[in-house]
């Protein structure tokens, strides 16, 4: 029971992914930097589960260590990191190959750069799928680029953004059909206009493979859109996850309700936007809440112990005074 409300394990759906006590530390010249503290969570087969949260905050680095591709030197340990019922922890690299790309995608942030710039874009999608030519066009097509097949043999920077980043969709999502698709922050670098369609090509194919999907962004307005349950990531944290209904409508957290209050879309017209005090830089590191130095209502608890996770209705949240920050 426990473990389900840290986790905010959904009722009866089947449960592809559990994480469990994750923790990952970067050695840094000053001393050890603990990038992810304790974060826990379940994915169930066909959800949409969204991480958002400032820069810094740890969501890429925990699709970075479930994909086992951290830099040389981080350390990770959980009490449990199981993707449909295999230890991820435990698995040599031999048979974490095995996974990546087949079972779990990938879809990378930044399109521009995720390809190689001096290899023609047609001799890189054969490499990433090993799939011929027919079948490449054939998945292109299908995530909309049948206009782009006939110069593949071009380079990366001869398409667009957009482009791209429907390339390494078609890569991560339709060559394979992996059951889970890690998307980190696919539509940062797109305008609004490439930024929806990218999103409805995401929604689309996670309705026609049936697959599940972890989607990290900094917009929250996005995560509304396509996520089911929504996780709050601070300092490392996630500080508060719940179904996505829930937590736009009665947010527990005081970071997540100053997040919400940052949207433009909750000011009127010609209103000052209202930012949330401090930085989170140090946050990391701190003893207690990594946000009690932004948060009015932190007191002297706060400052000195890590909350435990505590459930309220439908959300898990990590406050000491959760009740006050309704």
């Amino acid at each position: 029971m426990a473990a389900a409300a840290a986790t905010g394990a959904p009722g009866a759906a089947e449960e592809l992914l559990r994480v469990e006590g994750l923790h990952v530390t970067y050695p840094t010249a000053a001393g050890p930097l603990p990038a992810v503290r304790d974060v826990s969570f379940t994915v169930a087969r066909g959800e949409v589960l969204g991480l958002v949260g400032e820069s810094g905050s740890g969501k890429s680095t925990v699709l970075t260590a479930l994909m086992r591709m951290l830099p040389r030197g981080a350390e990770t340990r959980a009490d449990v990191l199981r993707f449909a019922g295999q230890d991820l922890s435990r698995m040599n690299e031999r048979a974490v190959r095995q996974l990546r790309g087949r079972r779990i995608g990938l879809v990378p942030q930044r399109p521009m750069t995720s390809l190689s710039p001096v290899t023609p874009v047609r001799a890189q999608l054969r490499r990433l799928t090993g799939l011929d030519d027919n079948r490449i066009d054939e998945l292109l097509t299908s995530v909309g680029l049948a206009g782009v097949t006939s110069r593949l043999n071009d380079y990366p920077f001869q398409f667009s953004g957009g482009q791209l980043q429907r390339m390494l969709i078609a890569v991560a999502v339709l060559a394979r059909e992996p059951e889970l698709v890690l998307a980190d922050e696919p539509t940062t670098t797109l305008d609004a206009t490439v930024q929806a369609q990218i999103l409805r090509l995401l929604v689309d194919l996670k309705d026609r493979l049936g697959n599940s999907v972890v989607f990290v962004s900094h917009d929250l307005a996005v995560v509304a859109q396509i996520c089911d349950r929504v996780g709050v990531m601070y300092g490392g944290q996630l500080v508060e996850l719940a179904p996505t209904a829930e937590l736009f409508a009665r947010p527990r957290h005081p970071y997540t309700q100053a997040l919400l209050n940052a949207m433009p879309a909750r000011h009127a017209r010609g209103e000052r936007l209202r930012a949330i005090p401090g930085t989170v830089s140090g946050s990391h590191r701190l003893p207690g809440c990594g946000f009690a130095p932004r948060c009015e209502r932190a007191d002297e608890l706060c400052h000195r112990v890590v909350p435990e996770p505590r459930v309220l209705s439908l959300s898990v949240a990590r406050c000491h005074h959760m009740e006050e920050a309704e």
